[in-house]
């Protein structure tokens, strides 16, 4: 049980976690990565500046959706002793940086859109974290990740986008929209994944209690409601507000929410856009 802040964001990709790693790391104090990649700014002096490099943890993700059962999947919600020692080899660099942090009284952030099935396994592993999943309008996520090549695509184009291809969910056979998924487009596919994601997230956090677990929005990550934030985190408030500038682009052409279009995104995903208190179009 770690005695120091710790803070995990999950999300879809592309609706903000690029953006807390930033709030996170001008805090004092405090050492943060996104998608397992920071700077050392805190901490003795020599290590100060240095770059770190744990990956976001892909392979998980592949090995759940594309090679394991959904019994086995099923098994992160509430992790047996053979998930978590999997699960553990898996962690094992962000256990050691935990353990840095604490021996420095450092406290630990990590955003990473790739690792929402360690959500249960993190609570289990360090019970006083406090996890956040942040969210982002469903129509803006859509269309920032179809301007990302590696995103569902219908046919890969580069061998080295395959980690991050085999990275996104496919549904499993007792999901309804399995035996459709052959019929999809790429509008389809990546609606549903923003749905997918959010859902399992929305389930994870069932396990998790109401003190340490937050919704948000992105649209509501402002300067005026950040102190808030950081404190249910646990975090010192100093933080800088250029953090909040928006970084990261998508780049590429992007879908148009033609109404066929927005149609297909509502047949897929409108309640959890109400769930999430999103307005349709």
């Amino acid at each position: 049980m770690s005695s120091i802040p710790l803070v995990f964001v999950f999300g879809t990709g592309r609706c903000g976690t690029h953006t807390t790693w930033k709030v996170f790391e001008s805090l004092p104090n405090t050492f943060s990565t996104h998608e397992g990649y920071g700077l050392v700014r805190a901490g003795p002096p020599a290590l100060l500046g240095k770059k770190v490099s744990m990956g976001c943890m892909p392979e998980f993700n592949a090995y759940l959706y594309h090679y394991a059962s959904e019994d086995i999947f099923r098994r992160t919600f509430d992790p047996d002793s053979g998930m978590m020692a999997l699960m553990d080899v898996c962690f094992t660099q962000r256990s050691t940086s935990i353990a840095w942090c604490e021996t420095h009284a450092i406290a630990y952030c990590d955003a990473n859109p790739f690792a929402y099935n360690f959500i249960n396994y993190l609570h289990t592993k360090f019970p006083r974290a406090k996890f956040i999943h942040l969210v982002r309008d469903g129509y803006a996520c859509v269309r920032s990740w179809s301007r990302r090549d590696s995103t569902y695509p219908d046919r890969p184009a580069d061998l080295r986008a395959l980690s991050w291809i085999l990275a996104k969910p496919t549904p499993y056979p007792s999901e309804p929209e399995y035996s459709s998924r052959t019929t999809f487009d790429r509008l389809q596919r990546i609606s549903w994944f923003w749905n997918n994601v959010n859902a399992n997230i929305t389930e994870r956090f069932t396990r998790i209690p109401a003190a340490n677990k937050m919704v948000l929005k992105i649209e509501d990550v402002t300067e005026k409601t950040l102190p808030g934030i950081l404190e249910f985190c646990g975090l010192p408030q100093q933080f800088s507000p250029d953090s909040l500038t928006p970084g990261d682009p998508s780049r590429g052409p992007s879908i148009e929410w033609t109404p066929e279009n927005l149609k297909k995104f509502n047949d897929l995903a409108a309640p959890m856009m109400e769930m999430l208190g999103y307005g349709l179009r």
